[in-house]
């Protein structure tokens, strides 16, 4: 019996004593609410939104940083685009240039392209020594003198003939008769120094006056300027012919024959332009 009883007991007292912490345990926790709410309440306003703007400032850094990162990948993205593009069109001139060096027709040397060239120089000699003045009448004296003739400059020659009546005595016959007026002022005004007269229609007669010594010497100057004129052209026309030799499709022997051959052919015509400057000179001074 004294058991039973103090076994009641004891369940009174941790009836009791749990009833009594489930109290202290809801009198804490509605203490601390009533502490949060005393605590918040005495909080300033300006304070909690001076943190919230603070907060949103936070993240949105933190979203320009994300943005920045993105565009940057974006660019790297783009830059390696256009390097591959570049590369693709680098590429593609590249083979353009390939193809079109492939397709460049070969080079072939023509000696007698070479020879052309200085016959040409050789030629232009022959018509400017036959401009000079000399001791006697000579056609080459007028045939290349330029007239005004219907409002075009024109050689001579083609307005009409010249012949040497004798030694001292040029005559010109013109295809149109008209012309005699700018015929006589484009002989008068030449440096030639003569007096054109008019015999009969369409025909001048110029009278070729004894040079002086002193007029001969001038003479002769300019015949010896003439022929270095056309060596000048020969050596220019021997250059060439090397040039196209080096890049020509031969052998090395072919090309060493080649250069031997265009050298031969600049000296010949060398001298033949000094033969001819030489024996004018002669005429002049005699």
């Amino acid at each position: 019996m004294d058991d039973r009883a103090s076994s009641s007991s004891s369940s009174s007292s941790r009836a009791a004593g749990a009833s009594h912490g489930a109290f202290a345990s809801r009198a804490y926790h509605t203490a601390g609410s009533r502490v949060s709410a005393i605590a918040a309440a005495s909080i300033p306003r300006a304070s909690v939104e001076r943190a919230a703007s603070t907060r949103r400032h936070e993240l949105a850094h933190v979203r320009g940083k994300k943005k920045k990162a993105k565009g940057k990948d974006k660019g790297a993205a783009s830059a390696a685009s256009a390097a591959a593009d570049d590369d693709d069109a680098s590429d593609a001139s590249d083979d353009v240039s390939d193809d079109a060096s492939d397709d460049a027709p070969a080079v072939e040397f023509d000696k007698a392209v070479v020879s052309a060239l200085m016959d040409a120089a050789v030629e232009a000699l022959e018509r400017d020594l036959g401009k000079l003045r000399t001791g006697r009448a000579s056609p080459g004296m007028l045939e290349s003198l330029v007239v005004d003739a219907y409002g075009e400059p024109t050689p001579l020659r083609n307005l009409g003939s010249v012949t040497a009546r004798n030694a001292q005595t040029l005559a010109v016959m013109l295809y149109d008769p008209t012309l005699k007026g700018a015929v006589q002022n484009a002989i008068t005004e030449s440096p030639l120094g003569f007096n054109p007269q008019e015999d009969g229609d369409g025909t001048l007669l110029v009278p070729v006056p004894e040079m002086t010594h002193e007029t001969k010497v001038q003479v002769a100057k300019l015949c010896h300027r003439a022929g270095e004129t056309a060596k000048i052209s020969v050596r220019n026309a021997r250059r060439k012919g090397m040039d196209v030799i080096k890049k020509a499709t031969m052998t090395e022997d072919e090309g060493n024959r080649a250069e031997k051959d265009v050298q031969k052919m600049s000296e010949a015509f060398v001298k033949k332009i000094e033969e001819l400057v030489s024996a004018k000179e002669k005429s002049i001074l005699k």
